[in-house]
This record gives C-alpha cells, structure tokens and sequence, in this order.
C-alpha cells in the first residue's frame, strides 16, 4: 500500500510464491491441520439439505468488478435502478476530512513551540502535530502518484513514437518488449492491462488520463488547506449507480486499493463450489456494493454515515467495513447512523486495523463507542486478523488488538479471493478477515432468521476457538513478545462456524 493511503487500515500484502491453498479460511484445525473456522464441516454435517432464506450483505468498500465470473450470481440489484449498490464519491465538494482536521486551530498551535505550549493545552499540541503529519502524508504521497502517472504517460508516448503507431495493438507491444528489454516491467504492464480495453486510446484514458485529471484536482481541492471549504465546481458528472471499481494506473508499482472491494465481496460470497475460483463463506447472500473510496479520494465521515443509512433501507442484514482511520472529522454522523442501524436489526462487522497496535490504547474509527458517551453499538463485532498454524505465529503480525477493543480473531493471511477481470490473488489484512466473520454472520442469519443481529452476535462470540498458548507479538520497535493469545482480543479465540451454527440451532430468542 502506498504511504498517502496509509491511515485507509486496507489490504496489507498481496500474492506470495509459497501461498498457503486457496480456501483455507473455510478449513477445519483437526480435519485439515489449519486454523480455518470449520465453515466446510458446518455445511456437510450441519447444514445439509437445510433451506437457507436470502440475506443481503452490504460491504461498504471501493467498488467492485460487476461481471467477475464468481460474484455476477450473487450481486444484489436494486428493483427501482437495477443497479448493484450505491456510488458515494461522486462530486469532489468541499476539504477532505484530513484537510479539515489539519486546520482545527492550526493557526493558534502553529504559533508556539512544544516548550512554549502551556501545559494545559499539550495534549492537543500534539494531536495536532499528529494529524499535521497525516495530512503532509496524504499531500506528499499524492503528489508521488500523480508524479508516476506523468511519467508513465511519458513513456508510454515514447514507446508509441518508437513504434510508430498512434495506438499500437497487443502484437506491436510484445514485439517491442522483445526488443527493448530495459523496459520490461513497463512493457509488461501494458501487454497484461491491455486485453481488457477495446485499444490503447480507451487503456490510456482509464488508466492514466483519468486518474492525472483526478488527482490534479484533488490536490487543488480536497487536499488544499486554502480552499474556502465549498467547490461549486463539480469534477465530472456524479454516476450514483456506478458502483465498478476505479482503474490502478498504468504504473508498475500500483495501489490495489480499487481491487479491494472485489477481493472482499469474494471472501464473504463468492459462488460456492461452482468450479471456478474459491468459495464464498455464505452460499445464499446477495452482495450490495457501497462505494466511499478509491484510490485517490479517502473515505468521509459523511458518505460513510449515508452508505450505512442505504444499506439499512434497501434491507442489508449484515454490513462489512473493512477499512479504518486513526482519526475522525464528524463521528457524530456516523454514530447516529451506526445507532440507525442498531435499530433495525442490522449487525457491522469491522476490520480491526493492520497497524500492529493496541485499540485499547490507540484511536480508530469508525468505532462501536459513541461519541456522547451514552454507550455503544450492541450488533457490532470488531475483528483481528489469524494465520492458519496454531503455534506461536498465529497471531498475524500486522493485526490491531485490544484485550477490551478487538472482540475476536479469524483467517486474515494469504486470503485468495476474487478481483477485477475474473482473476484471483492472495491478500493479507484484516480487510480479509473481517469478511470471513461477516459471512459467518449471514450464514447464521440465512438459516436461523429469527435470531436478531445481537443474538448473532452473541452466538459468534460464545463460540470461537479458544486459544490456550503464547502467540508473538511485534511491538511498535520491531522486537518480538510472547503475549497470551487470551490477552488480544474480548473473546480469546478464533471465529468458529461449526460451533457457531451447532448454537445457533438451538438457541432461544429472550
């Protein structure tokens, strides 16, 4: 992930060559030799020629691949527009969150030194200073982007020049790549992005001509602290309903942030046992698709709260959030969404953070607690991130925790799922993980409706896998800690499907 995305908790490493086998995540410890959550033992022994009603999902996330070969069966249209979910990036209106936090008081702290801060007023010095620093972070890195897709149009020109073709085909290309092997990774970028456009001109447009004019006007707007906070001018003409997943860049090193979205819907819905790719937690689930980020604009506080509020009324039973900030411009709009959907019977599942950090120590939002103190989301579960070997390395390295903050742990390492152009990759993140638990969810809500978001809730927590031994843990220095695994997380254990639905099939409703 690029450094001007950083504070986005998304995705943290892609594909390995030693990858562990596709679907682990499903698999069971004693069955399999893998810390699976036992999700292919709950259908061949509990669910079995059992009926399962439709549930909606809603993964609020950066938009996905509408016609990817395992998810096109299990996308949710909406009955008015036929549209699979909801598009909130639209217009660039206004400062960014980060822009906006930056300024709070800038002018007041700005004016002192840390010596000369009366001490009253340090704490928030050095909130300051901190966000600052992230705001310089989201300028800088976006500046880096845009200054690699310049370059890239650059080169792209010159290799069309050598060529001798305004638009050169897919056979021009590889016999470049033949005879300019200094250019290899460039070249072969090109010959593997380009099958998937009509021809060079639509590539070019979608992939750097696009994204130049993008990121340009979202370091003059969103991202400038001179800005009188509101753009009468709208960018480009705002699609609602177009919820695909935004181009990378044809730049070598890309941030897959715009595949997100795809990778996650796979891991709670994919197709099951169609022969293709891998197989979903949930087998009758319905994915909405709510799209809040790309890879040039960050999530808002705003279109958050509005996406939630969609999701409640279009009939979503079960929201993922996979991503996170370690600040936040108006809680209180999410909080009184969060609370909306808390009264609708509507169960969120969020990614814990890939930051390596204690929650009970460190800020991340959007969180369960609400700002006015009066208490906290009761349908929500906060999720940590597994490995698959019960041994001192099931604690996956980049996870967030929290003895009183992270609820419980599943799969979140070498998660292979689906992306955009029906390919496949492994990714690592609690992103995974958290959709592991939110198919677990739907799958209980399938076939046990009458249970409610917080007897769901309930009923994953009683059942996770305990775990009984030390796990390593990096500190923020890089050196490693034996920590009891009972230590990390509410619950003390890892997300368990098998036991979960043995419960949940004889649970009373209170």
């Amino acid at each position: 992930m690029v450094k001007w995305i950083a504070s986005l908790i998304l995705l943290s490493s892609c594909i390995e060559s030693s990858a562990q086998k596709p679907n682990w995540q499903n698999l069971d410890l004693k069955d399999d030799s893998v810390f699976g959550i036992s999700t292919e033992k709950a259908y061949k022994y509990l669910l079995l020629n059992k009926k399962p009603q439709q549930v909606v999902v809603a993964v609020i996330d950066s938009g996905i691949d509408t016609l990817q070969e395992d998810l096109t069966s299990v996308l949710w249209r909406d009955p008015e527009t036929g549209a699979h979910g909801r598009n909130y990036l639209g217009y660039e209106v206004g400062r960014e969150d980060i822009t906006n936090l930056a300024l709070s008081r800038k002018d007041f702290y700005d004016s002192l030194s840390y010596t000369m801060v009366p001490e009253v007023y340090r704490t928030g010095y050095q909130a300051h200073r901190k966000t600052l620093k992230e705001y310089e972070s989201h300028v800088t890195g976006t500046e880096i982007f845009l200054s690699k897709l310049k370059v890239a149009a650059e080169r792209l020109q010159h290799i069309c020049d050598t060529i001798g073709k305004s638009s050169p085909s897919l056979e021009d290309f590889e016999t470049f790549f033949l005879k300019n092997p200094s250019d290899t990774l460039f070249a072969k970028l090109i010959i593997r992005k380009l099958p998937h456009y009509k021809d060079l001109n639509e590539l070019k447009k979608h992939e750097l001509d696009a994204l130049i004019l993008l990121t340009e006007y979202h370091l003059a707007h969103g991202l400038n602290m001179q800005e009188s906070g509101i753009i009468t001018k709208e960018f480009r003409e705002n699609n609602p309903w177009d919820v695909e997943n935004d181009a990378l860049g044809l730049i070598v090193d890309q941030n897959q942030i715009p595949y997100h979205g795809t990778h996650v819907a796979g891991i709670v819905a994919a197709k099951r046992n169609n022969g293709i790719g891998m197989n979903g937690v949930a087998d009758n689930v319905q994915i909405m698709m709510l799209k809040v980020l790309n890879n040039v604009r960050e999530l808002r506080d705003e279109s958050l709260a509005e996406a939630i509020h969609f999701a409640v009324d279009h009939g979503a039973k079960v929201v993922n959030l996979s991503f996170g900030k370690p600040y936040t411009w108006n809680k209180k709009t999410v909080d009184e969404a969060v609370e909306y959907a808390m009264s609708k019977d509507v169960l969120i599942i969020h990614a814990a953070g890939n930051a390596g950090q204690d929650l009970d120590r460190q800020d991340h939002f959007p969180n369960l607690a609400y700002l006015d103190g009066k208490g906290h989301a009761k349908a929500w579960i906060e999720v940590g991130a597994s490995s698959w070997k019960d041994d001192s390395t099931l604690l996956a390295p980049f996870s967030n925790y929290g003895k009183t903050s992270v609820d419980l742990f599943a799969p979140g390492v070498q998660i292979y799922s689906t992306l955009p152009f029906n390919q496949y990759a492994s990714f690592d993140g609690t992103s995974m993980a958290a959709p592991v638990v939110t198919g677990l969810a739907a799958l209980i809500r399938e076939y046990y409706p009458h249970l409610t978001a917080v007897q769901v809730r309930e009923i994953i927590m009683r059942t996770v896998a305990k775990v009984n031994h030390n796990v390593v843990k990096f500190d923020e220095s890089g050196r490693t800690t034996a920590i009891p695994f009972s230590e990390l997380c509410v619950s003390g254990g890892i997300v368990n499907a098998y036991e979960a639905l043995k419960l949940a099939a004889k649970f009373k409703s209170r």
